[in-house]
């Protein structure tokens, strides 16, 4: 079982739609996959009430609960992809403390890009693999991505290769309990997180070589 942890100081950039639409990717490549949602506005849990597929599983889980489930997921899951709160809090930390791999979901605004550096710090203190991924760009606006690129190469940090672009689909797909790949299987955000997902579990592969 590996683990993937969602974290951003910041609200709004994303984080739960990342979250859901890695655990579907995962899902259609043969993976059992659990969401454990430690966000107390439980976004995810919410989408999932949404939902019909018994896939991937979603649970909402406290601080305190978080070992527990880890264990019982252990031997059911492949994979967990953890959903933590905004703002600063107990959960994020100990999140990431459990984690194989973090990504910082971040639009390319100066708020979130401010905020960056206290979750790249916490996965510092902890040793654990961490990269930006650059959410809800403008789909005809590049030079916004090649600044954001800028800033967080600056920050000493990296970012994922794919960028995902503000779509109609990942708005639609929610309402409907589904992600970008199952409402719209040939669209260009589900191409997008199918290209994402590849390379997420390339480098869970490279931090736990078989």
């Amino acid at each position: 079982m590996q683990v993937i942890v969602i974290a951003m100081q910041k609200g709004g950039v994303g984080k739960s739609t990342l979250a859901r639409s890695l655990a579907v990717a995962a899902v259609r490549d043969g993976l059992s996959v659990l969401i454990l949602d430690m966000d107390t506005q439980q976004s995810v849990s919410q989408w999932a009430e949404r939902r019909e597929a018994d896939m991937p599983v979603v649970v909402f889980s406290t601080e305190n609960e978080l070992p527990k489930k880890l264990a019982q997921a252990k031997d059911a899951a492949d994979l967990v992809i953890i959903d933590t709160p905004p703002a600063r809090s107990t959960e994020a930390p100990a999140a990431v403390e459990a984690a194989d791999l973090v990504l910082i979901p971040t639009t390319p605004d100066v708020e979130p890009l401010e905020q960056m550096p206290r979750t790249l710090r916490l996965c510092r203190g902890f040793q654990r693999p961490v990269f930006a991924v650059i959410n809800q760009a403008n789909p005809t606006g590049p030079g916004e991505v090649l600044q954001t690129r800028e800033v967080i190469d600056a920050m000493d940090a990296k970012a994922a290769p794919i960028v995902l672009h503000r779509r109609k689909a990942h708005r639609d797909a929610s309402a409907a309990g589904l992600t970008a790949q199952e409402y719209d299987p040939k669209g260009k955000a589900a191409d997008e997180i199918a290209a994402l997902w590849t390379w997420v579990r390339a480098e869970l592969q490279n931090s736990n070589p078989a």
